[in-house]
């Protein structure tokens, strides 16, 4: 029984640790402190030509004759490599990425994630304020599904029918329980 435990326990991590990896376009080696969109953004001649893993939401897509140009608001990345849907971010970044990308898939609001060096920073307009934005030269890129919409909440069948439960009036037992009597 021990060493069945011991198999145990030693193979299901293994088994797991397949589950939560990251796409293999943007799988690449980086540095021991790969730094951030706003650190980049502070002190960019320091991070020039690091390797970097970055995503977040498409601002917008721009298709040049041989490269598409995407505006990125960086989130942090789990450890899958997908980025978190929270109102926090590292700032926004430019990925350049070589050939043609469809705007109409990668479109404003999706999920993406690039890997490739630091190559610089431009200064684009946000509404009428000069930003600067750290310039990715993207190896490989990976657009996240877009994740299904949550079910509708709960709705109890019987809510309006139930002779013991009138929503419409105040009932200061309700909280405990939809019967009180039984």
């Amino acid at each position: 029984m021990r060493a069945i435990r011991t198999v145990l326990a030693l193979m299901l991590p293994a088994l797991f640790a397949g589950c939560a990896s990251i796409p293999s376009a943007v799988d690449g080696e980086l540095g021991a402190d790969p730094p951030t969109p706003s650190q980049v953004r502070a002190n960019p001649a320091a991070y020039e030509g690091m390797s970097v893993r970055w995503g977040g939401q498409i601002a917008t897509v721009v298709n040049k004759p041989q490269t598409t140009v995407i505006e990125v608001v960086s989130r942090e990345l789990t450890r899958t490599g997908r980025p978190r849907e929270t109102d926090s971010s590292y700032g926004r970044f430019v990925a350049v990425i070589p050939g043609f990308l469809d705007p109409a898939i990668y479109r404003t609001g999706r999920a993406l994630t690039v890997f490739g060096t630091v190559d610089g920073v431009e200064t684009r307009k946000v509404g009428d304020y000069d930003y600067p934005h750290p310039r990715v030269a993207v190896v490989g890129q990976h657009l996240w599904e877009r994740r299904p919409d949550p079910p509708p909440a709960y709705r109890d069948p019987w809510m309006y029918h139930d002779p013991w439960h009138r929503p419409w009036y105040y009932d200061p037992w309700y909280p405990y329980g939809r019967h009180r009597y039984w």
